[in-house]
């Protein structure tokens, strides 16, 4: 059972917690630019909630000996997370790549985790948003649920992890035709 705080407002108010990297692979799967904006995106989903902030978490591979096609991609990225830092209350995460047998992010959900965990308990928001399908968020889910009025998933239906959908008090699937919900970067 949820504990809510019985002095709080009737006007409930939202941190958004963006896993970017699910958002931008969904995004280049469907053939749409992957450079949104993740507040609309939060705004655009939360809709009867006030946006208080957005926390985006992503990482991008500058490891020195990637081929030179991409490194033009992570000279891209980082023009695009420096646009992000310029939102009005919106926060940006970088996590690192490991190169491995495959590229992999590292520290990125579980810096997502920690920061939602601490808005929590912080009781800075009674609702938290976490804008991903991964199946590796259930618990954080689950854990939240215990100390804000309401947890809601943002994720693409066809991506979603059923184990999350599941977990959330609210599930918002995202459309892939998506237009002004994600208000691409110009």
């Amino acid at each position: 059972m949820p504990i809510i705080n019985p002095g709080s407002s009737p006007q409930h108010r939202a941190y958004a917690f963006v896993d970017g990297a699910y958002i931008r692979e969904e995004l280049r799967r469907i053939a749409k630019s992957e450079q949104f904006d993740p507040h609309a995106l939060a705004r655009g989903t939360l809709l009867d909630i006030e946006l208080l902030r957005v926390y985006y978490y992503d990482a991008v591979d500058d490891h020195p000996d990637i081929p030179l096609e991409q490194r033009g991609q992570s000279d891209i990225l980082n023009d695009y997370f420096a646009w992000l830092r310029r939102l009005p209350d919106t926060h940006v995460q970088l996590g690192s790549v490991r190169r491995a047998r495959r590229r992999e992010q590292k520290g990125v959900d579980v810096q997502l985790a920690v920061d939602a965990m601490k808005a929590g308990y912080a009781g800075v928001a009674d609702v938290i948003g976490i804008f991903s399908g991964d199946a590796d968020f259930v618990p954080l889910v689950m854990a939240l649920r215990e100390i804000v009025s309401r947890v809601i998933v943002v994720a693409f239906e066809t991506s979603a992890s059923a184990a999350l959908v599941d977990a959330a008090d609210r599930i918002v699937f995202l459309d892939p035709a998506g237009g002004g919900a994600f208000n691409f970067r110009p």
